[in-house]
């Protein structure tokens, strides 16, 4: 069975390194990557007209993620400050529109284990209307498992999932009994490595563990979305440029596609 989705790299990725939005462009199209992900802390900022203008048709943008730390957070977002995030999903969902884009990725970093963000997540998959929520989860947050992911979708209809394989691995999951798992929940897949209990490894793919029963599972579903490689960690303790860690992770994803 050949492969359904797209392959692609996140602009955090090069952030360490310093790259800009159109460099990271026109290296992410020299690695044959399929599109590009946009992390976005501040919908005014990352996606602001003329950031976007100035990027380089050489690949398409085909995600967005946005990332809720507990730096710009501090009182929690999904389980804190509720209406400050629906203007931000409002806004980033507006981007997403104008550009095609059916899934809007979501990051809870800001909402601690035992936080309570069902009604939070209610109000963003309302105020983004017709994009879909895929929320990413991960262990030391609100949502830390599969579990946890597919029990806050089903009091949350509408609300999807977003698989990071480096937080399957540190939770101790295997990716591609997720990928069975989540079923049509899985809307985006972040691609990386991590040790158990490493959440914030985010090392190259195929470093500790082998990634081919996950492509095969991913293959298998008929998954139709994308997938981004996601090894800001990895890049920012001086592992690798972000280049290197991408096309190590690159090389080892292709030889296990069908």
């Amino acid at each position: 069975m050949s492969s359904t989705w797209r392959l692609t790299d996140a602009d955090w990725n090069s952030w360490p390194d310093g790259l800009s939005g159109p460099d990271h462009v026109r290296q992410t199209a020299a690695l044959g990557l399929e599109g590009v992900e946009l992390g976005v802390y501040d919908a005014s900022v990352e996606l602001a007209q003329d950031r976007l203008a100035a990027l380089p048709s050489d690949v398409p943008v085909t995600d967005l993620l946005l990332s809720l730390t507990v730096e710009r957070w501090p009182g929690g977002a999904l389980s804190g400050d509720v209406d400050r995030l629906v203007a931000q999903v409002r806004a980033c969902a507006d981007v997403c529109r104008s550009l095609g884009l059916p899934v809007l990725g979501l990051w809870p970093g800001a909402d601690p284990v035992g936080a309570d963000v069902v009604e939070g997540a209610r109000r963003v998959v309302e105020a983004a209307g017709d994009v879909r929520i895929a929320l990413e989860y991960k262990p030391g947050t609100a949502v830390e498992t599969a579990v946890d992911a597919v029990a806050l979708c089903a009091q949350v209809p509408g609300l999807g999932v977003l698989l990071d394989t480096g937080h399957a691995y540190a939770a101790g999951e295997d990716p591609a009994q997720v990928v069975e798992v989540l079923g049509d929940l899985l809307l985006h897949c972040h691609l990386g490595d991590a040790d158990l209990g490493g959440s914030d490894d985010d090392l190259p793919c195929g470093r500790l563990h082998d990634l081919s029963s996950f492509v095969a599972a991913l293959d298998a579903s008929g998954f139709r979305g994308t997938a981004s490689f996601d090894l800001y960690g990895a890049v920012v303790a001086g592992l690798a440029t972000g280049l290197e860690a991408v096309r190590e992770s690159r090389d080892h994803v292709l030889s296990r596609r069908a």
